[in-house]
């Protein structure tokens, strides 16, 4: 019972849709029509330019975190490294399916970030490193994402030294990322995918 409230939790937090909030209060527009058509960071910084979508990661980002660190160990006190993953993996489903806003959300990046750092910041820290040098090499974020988000459980791994909840949720959320990235990946080999800089 208390891995499905794990479930609901992360998913009704998850969804809290930051990225349409904030774009309708700056600028009275949905981030959804727009751009990549996504409510995360990303998109919001098209719409809205770069503060506005440093801000929205911020907020999106902690609805993996805070989940993770506090309600895991009060729903699940006897496996807390279960609960946060739970809780991980819902939240980023709420944000991608938001039941706020049509069941149509973000691609989760931000979300996932917030919560590979309250699971294992020491891994997250390895997965920016790749994520900064694939912007850097090929200049699309939705590469290095699901790259940071791929080496996040192996580095769990490693450290960990055995497949633990941390690695099979890291695992999962790798997982996750490269579905909610699938037409990005087509316009990367399209030639039509846009980059960073």
């Amino acid at each position: 019972m208390n891995s499905l409230f794990c479930l609901i939790a992360g998913y009704l937090i998850g969804g809290i849709p930051f990225g349409i909030l904030i774009a309708r209060l700056v600028r009275g527009i949905d981030p959804r029509t727009v751009g990549s058509g996504g409510m995360g960071a990303t998109n919001v910084s098209r719409a809205l330019g770069k503060k506005w979508g440093i801000f929205v990661l911020l907020l999106d980002a902690s609805k993996g975190y805070f989940p993770v660190v506090f309600l895991a160990p009060l729903l699940m006190p006897e496996n807390s490294a279960l609960g946060g993953m739970l809780l991980a993996v819902s939240a980023m489903a709420g944000h991608v399916w938001t039941p706020y806003a049509g069941f149509r959300g973000g691609k989760g990046v931000a979300t996932a970030a917030g919560a590979m750092g309250a699971i294992n910041p020491i891994s997250l820290f390895f997965a920016l490193g790749i994520w900064l040098i694939t912007v850097v090499i090929f200049r699309f974020v939705s590469l290095a994402s699901v790259m940071a988000a791929i080496v996040f459980p192996v580095i769990a791994w490693r450290l960990e030294g055995e497949l633990t909840p941390i690695v099979y949720g890291g695992a999962m959320i790798a997982l996750f990322l490269i579905y909610t990235h699938r037409h990005n990946f087509k316009r990367i080999f399209a030639g039509t995918e846009s980059k960073l800089f």
